[in-house]
């Protein structure tokens, strides 16, 4: 049995973004989504997306916008300008041990009600991976509970293939989120917080197509997988980067091939959400 979850990351980001993954789950195989709860489009969205009863988990975020706690309250996890460190920044700070876990404790709990008090949260992943790093999982692996939160994301995906455009400083970061992933789980398990069998996604990103996403499919190992996603609208000009390149078009048309229901069933493999499992 072949199981697939298949996840679209950054809820609430932007009107652009946020319409690609309403529509790739109403008219696509998205299954399960997750919200970036201190952004600006994320109180009109999470409506949209409950009443189409899109399942939706939190995108934990320490890395970009303004935090929902009071400044004095997470403050070394912000700049002087009174947002989140970026993700370079947050990262250094984390492993150089200048992040006062406490405040991390603190915004979860913030975003985390935020978010629990709209809808039932299904699961946790977080914006740039950081739910794996080793300070961020200790604090957060024994809070998820009393949320009723019993799955996160485990990035343990195998090594991009060669023929893949990635960079050896690329290829050595995602190693390193690789690495903390797989030191993370057991962290996340101990208190009862389940992850798929598998993950997919770091491959895919920035390399999307109709063709490198039905490989993908056609490899998928036994058990249940989680494939990261990146769809939407492509961003007006002024948008971030990310939201502006062409790549989020490109996932949003691989996810919505009409195609693809039949050749899932073709590949014998069941499309289920984090709500499901």
């Amino acid at each position: 049995m072949r199981r697939l979850v298949i996840n679209a990351d950054d809820v609430g980001i932007n009107p652009s973004r946020d319409h690609g993954i309403l529509e790739t789950f109403e008219r696509g195989v998205v299954s399960s989504a997750t919200v970036l709860v201190n952004m600006s489009d994320a109180e009109r969205a999470v409506e949209l997306a409950r009443r189409q009863e899109l399942p939706l988990g939190l995108h934990f975020n320490i890395s970009e916008g303004f935090p929902l706690s009071p400044q004095k309250n997470v403050a070394s996890l912000l700049s002087a300008e009174g947002v989140f460190l970026d993700r370079k920044r947050m990262r250094r700070a984390l492993d150089d041990g200048e992040v006062d876990p406490r405040h991390i404790a603190w915004e979860f709990r913030a975003q985390m009600q935020w978010l629990s008090q709209k809808i039932h949260v299904t699961h946790l992943d977080s914006h740039h991976n950081f739910h794996a790093h080793p300070v961020v999982a200790n604090v957060l692996a024994p809070l998820l509970a009393q949320y009723d939160v019993r799955w996160t994301r485990i990035t343990d995906e195998p090594p991009p293939a060669d023929h893949i455009d990635l960079d050896d400083e690329k290829r050595s970061f995602l190693a390193m989120m690789v690495a903390q992933a797989q030191a993370a789980r057991p962290l996340y398990e101990v208190h009862g917080i389940g992850s798929t069998d598998h993950f997919r996604g770091f491959g895919l990103a920035g390399n999307a197509s109709k063709k490198a996403f039905r490989q993908l499919l056609r490899s998928l190992p036994e058990g249940t997988t989680e494939l990261m996603v990146h769809p939407g609208q492509r961003a007006p000009e002024g948008a971030d980067p990310f939201s502006s390149d062409p790549q989020r078009e490109t996932e949003r048309d691989m996810l919505l091939d009409e195609e693809m229901p039949t050749y899932l069933a073709q590949q014998k493999i069941e499309l289920i959400s984090y709500g499901d499992l």
